[in-house]
C-alpha cells in the first residue's frame, strides 16, 4: 500500500505499515495486491470497500461503472508487460471527493511514469479529480507509445514484404528477407499487441465518459474539464488508429500467405515439369526394356540412337516451356 499526499509543498510519500496513518491526509492511495486485512481497514479508514480481484474481471458494465456510498467505482483494462508478452490486466479506480483509490495486481508502466511526473510536479496529484485525470493521461500516453511501435514493426514487416530482390536476367521478384513463417508470427505479435491495447482503450473510454457524467459537480474548474474532454478525444482517436493498425495486419498476413502459396506453387511445378521432361525418356527406355526381340538391338548403332531419342526427347519439352514462359 503506497499513500500519496501534497505535504509543504512537495509530495508526501508513506509506504506499507506506515502508510496506514497517512490515509486521511492523502491525496492518492495505490494498492498492490491486496490482502483481505487491507480491505478492511480501508473500508473502516476511509470507508471505502475495494473490489476483489474476481468482481474487478466481470465484464459487465454495471459491475465495472458503478456509484456506490458516494464514491465512483471504475474498473478498467491496461496493458502492460508489453515487451514481452502483452497482457490485459483490470485495475480499479476508487474516487471520492477526497481521495483516488486505485487498486491493482501487476505492474503497469503508466503508474511508474505516473509517480515519477508526480515527484517533479506535485500538482498533479493536487486532488482526487486532477491525480484520475493526470493518471489517466499517462496511461493514454503509453497507449500511444504502443501504438505507435506497433506501427513503425508493420512498416518494417511491408517492406520486408514487398522489397523486391534481384534473382538475374533483369528478373526480379517479391520475397521478404527472412523466413516467411517468422514473419507471419511477428505479424501475429503485433496484432495481439493492437487487439490488447484496443481492448484496454475501450474500456478506459468507457470509464472517462463515466467519471465525467457521474463527477462534474467535483470537477470546478474550466481546466480540468477541458482535460478531461481532451483524454476522450484522444481515446477516440486511438481506437480509430487501432483499427487501422487492425486492418493492416489483416492485410499483411493476407499477403504473406499469399507468398507462402506462391513458394509452394513454385516447388509443386518444378517438380511437375520435372516429371514432364522425363516422362518421354522414361517412355523411350520402357520401349527397349521389354522383353521382345526389337530390330534396333542388332544395329551397331542402336544403343546410341536410343540415347540420343531420350536426350531429345528430354529437351523438347523443356525448350517447348521455356518458350511458352512457363519455366
Amino acid at each position: 500500500m503506497y499513500a500519496y499526499g501534497i505535504r509543504d509543498g512537495g509530495l508526501s510519500t508513506a509506504t506499507g505499515s506506515s502508510a496506514e496513518g497517512e490515509l486521511p491526509q492523502s491525496v492518492w492511495i495505490d494498492v498492490i495486491n491486496p490482502t483481505p486485512d487491507e480491505d478492511k481497514r480501508l473500508l473502516r479508514r476511509l470507508g471505502i470497500d475495494i473490489p476483489t480481484q474476481e468482481e474487478m474481471k466481470e465484464i459487465e458494465p454495471s459491475s465495472r461503472l458503478y456509484e456506490e456510498g458516494g464514491a465512483l467505482y471504475m474498473t478498467a483494462l491496461l496493458t502492460w508487460n508489453a515487451d514481452q508478452e502483452p497482457q490485459n490486466t483490470p485495475v480499479a479506480f476508487v474516487i471520492t471527493p477526497q481521495h483516488l483509490v486505485t487498486v491493482r495486481y501487476a505492474e503497469p508502466q503508466p503508474f511508474r511514469s505516473f509517480i515519477a511526473r508526480c515527484t517533479k510536479q506535485p500538482r498533479q496529484i493536487n486532488s482526487s479529480v486532477l491525480g484520475f485525470i493526470g493518471l489517466t493521461e499517462v496511461i493514454v500516453d503509453r497507449a500511444a507509445d504502443l501504438l505507435e511501435r506497433c506501427g513503425a514493426e508493420l512498416d518494417a514487416v511491408s517492406a520486408e514484404i514487398f522489397r523486391k530482390a534481384p534473382t538475374g536476367k533483369g528478373q526480379v521478384r517479391i520475397r521478404p528477407r527472412d523466413d516467411l513463417e517468422s514473419v507471419v508470427r511477428r505479424i501475429g505479435r503485433q496484432y495481439d499487441l493492437a487487439s490488447k491495447v484496443r481492448e484496454s482503450l475501450v474500456s478506459l473510454g468507457r470509464a472517462v465518459a463515466f467519471f465525467r457524467a457521474a463527477a462534474s459537480a467535483w470537477i470546478k474548474d474550466e481546466d480540468s474539464d477541458a482535460r478531461v474532454r481532451t483524454v476522450e478525444r484522444d481515446l477516440r482517436a486511438l481506437a480509430e488508429h487501432d483499427t487501422y493498425l487492425s486492418q493492416k495486419t489483416n492485410f499483411l498476413l493476407d499477403a504473406t500467405l499469399g507468398l507462402i502459396n506462391n513458394d509452394q506453387n513454385r516447388v509443386i511445378k518444378i517438380f511437375s515439369v520435372v516429371a514432364v521432361i522425363f516422362l518421354p525418356p522414361t517412355l523411350v527406355a520402357s520401349i527397349y526394356g521389354m522383353n521382345f526381340e526389337i530390330p534396333e538391338l542388332r544395329w551397331p548403332f542402336g544403343y546410341p540412337l536410343s540415347l540420343v531419342l531420350m536426350i531429345v526427347s528430354a529437351l523438347a519439352p523443356y525448350l517447348y516451356f521455356k518458350r511458352r514462359g512457363w519455366l
